[in-house]
């Protein structure tokens, strides 16, 4: 039998711009667990800002070493866009040092989460960016 409570939960959408697919299960699995959002995912950033400005999700997570484009890249073409530049963005990177997670704030993300990450900081992420997408509407 289904829970009504998640039934009445505002489904929101979270795009994750990801190139490494084990990564990409990671992730999908653990939102899974949450009835509140609906998965995207984009191989890479090009696919991402696509997808972003077709969907333009609640949310978006990004690894900052994409094919391609980098992640700061990504960030600056959808801060550029009327359409995207709303959406917080969350960096999840294997850049662990102290001047990365500095760089990813300067950058404009809202926080900047390294891997291995720990599930409680992932998700106190998504709760604050979620959050500011309600303060909105």
């Amino acid at each position: 039998m289904e829970d009504s409570n998640q039934n009445s939960l505002r489904q929101h959408t979270l795009l994750y711009i990801e190139d490494n697919l084990a990564n990409v299960d990671l992730v999908r699995k653990l939102i899974a667990r949450r009835g509140d959002l609906k998965f995207l995912s984009a191989i890479d950033g090009d696919q991402g800002v696509i997808m972003a400005r077709t969907y333009v999700p609640a949310v978006i997570l990004m690894d900052i070493n994409l094919p391609g484009r980098s992640g700061y890249d990504v960030l600056q073409l959808l801060r550029d866009d009327p359409v995207t530049m709303h959406i917080p963005a969350i960096a999840l990177s294997s850049n662990a040092y102290q001047s990365d997670v500095e760089k990813g704030g300067k950058a404009g993300f809202l926080r900047y989460i390294t891997k291995p990450y720990k599930l409680d900081d992932l998700l106190s992420a998504l709760d604050v960016a979620l959050g500011s997408v309600a303060k909105e509407h």
